[in-house]
Formats: structure tokens, sequence, C-alpha cells
């Protein structure tokens, strides 16, 4: 605990630019102690400072988020903002605060609380299109990041090296096309979970209607 107050009272809040958030540097406590398959083990790892979007893209508040995005999408959506895609420890942190909270507003599931209301296991063809940024106003992490639980699940510029989604098992997964995504979505019964260890991977190219993302920047 004294390390933890320590490394935030030597670490400066960083500067960010207008709709970013901003997360100060130190230890960021990632996966969990017995992983399901698609989380990974526990550990803790020392982030820099940086920025990030305080909704999902394109960062609007009251906006909808853009869905149906690849990876090469939100590539290319991020740094034509002079931004770039989060790391996947730099999503999970932002998620899961300096504590490792379960979830972006507590430690334990609360149906009503995020864009969660569909009690089924994947999008169908007619899955329910995700909710205007910021609409519901307990989904936010308490330094101010929306919707990262719920929602759209997120793209970030890791490669994925895990197993392909159990509907598509014949995938070959290859870590040089493959991209992580972060976060739940709007079904609560999918393989992945809806909490801030939720993580799956698709070839660059995919795109679902529950595939967005947010960016990042370093902190200035």
């Amino acid at each position: 605990m004294l390390g933890w107050l320590l490394w935030g009272c030597l670490s400066s809040a960083p500067r960010c630019p207008d709709g970013m958030v901003a997360i100060a540097a130190g230890p960021a406590k990632l996966g969990v102690e017995q992983p399901r398959s698609w989380q990974e083990p526990q550990r803790t790892t020392a982030l820099g400072a940086y920025c990030i979007d305080t909704y999902e893209f394109p960062n609007v508040e009251g906006g909808v988020p853009q869905a149906n995005a690849t990876w090469e999408d939100a590539r290319d959506a991020c740094a034509a903002a002079g931004k770039r895609l989060c790391t996947a420890d730099e999503w999970e942190r932002a998620c899961r605060g300096p504590e490792g909270r379960q979830y972006a507003y507590g430690p334990a599931r609360d149906a009503s609380t995020c864009n969660t209301p569909i009690e089924g296991g994947g999008p169908g063809k007619d899955g329910l299109p995700p909710t205007r940024s910021g609409a519901w106003a307990g989904c936010k992490t308490p330094e101010g990041v929306y919707d990262l639980n719920g929602s759209l699940s997120e793209w970030v510029s890791d490669p994925w090296d895990g197993d392909p989604e159990p509907f598509n098992l014949e995938a070959r997964v290859d870590p040089a096309t493959w991209r992580t995504l972060r976060g739940g979505t709007m079904w609560s019964r999918t393989f992945y979970g809806q909490d801030c260890t939720s993580r799956h991977g698709h070839h660059t190219s995919f795109h679902n209607v529950d595939d967005g993302f947010r960016c990042c920047k370093d902190a200035g």
C-alpha cells in the first residue's frame, strides 16, 4: 500500500487535450489470479502517464460511437486525429484504476449501470445498436472515462496470439495479422464476458456490429 501511495505522490497528472482523460504514471494491476480462456494471468506492470479518450470514437458526448470498425479503420482514425490506438495495458489500467477493480464503476457487476441489456450470447443479425456516448451516467471510471464496459468492444494496438472465437475454430490465428479487442459488449453471455479483463481477437480486416474503439495519446 505504501508503494502505491509513494508512486502516486511522485507522479504528476499529465496534460491532455480537451476530450481526453489524464492517467497518471504508476503501477497497473492487470489480469486475474485464476484466468479463464479470455483473460490473462495476474501481473503488475509500470505504465507511464498517458491520455485516453473520454468516450468511444468519435469521442463526442451524446454522439453515436462508431461500430463495425476494422482494426485498420481504428488505427487510421486515431492517427488522423493526432492520436494512436491504446495498448491493451493502457486500456485495462484505465478501466480498472490503480486498485485493479473488476468493472469500470466498481468491484461487482451491475446490469443496470452500463449498456449491457441483452441476456444472450452474441450479436446475431439484428443486434441492438450501441446507445449514445455518456447516456449511461454511471458507466464511467472515477477518473471520468465512459463506456468501457458494455456497448462496444474496443480495438487496441496489441497483436492477438490467443485462441480464435468458439464459432470460428478453424481460423488460423497469426499475430502478424490479428489484433486484440478489449472490454465486453451489449451481450451478457459472450464467451469473453463484460468486465475490464475481457479480451478477444480478430483479423485486422474483421468488423462486426459490436466492434469499436477509442484513442490514446502520449502525455504532454
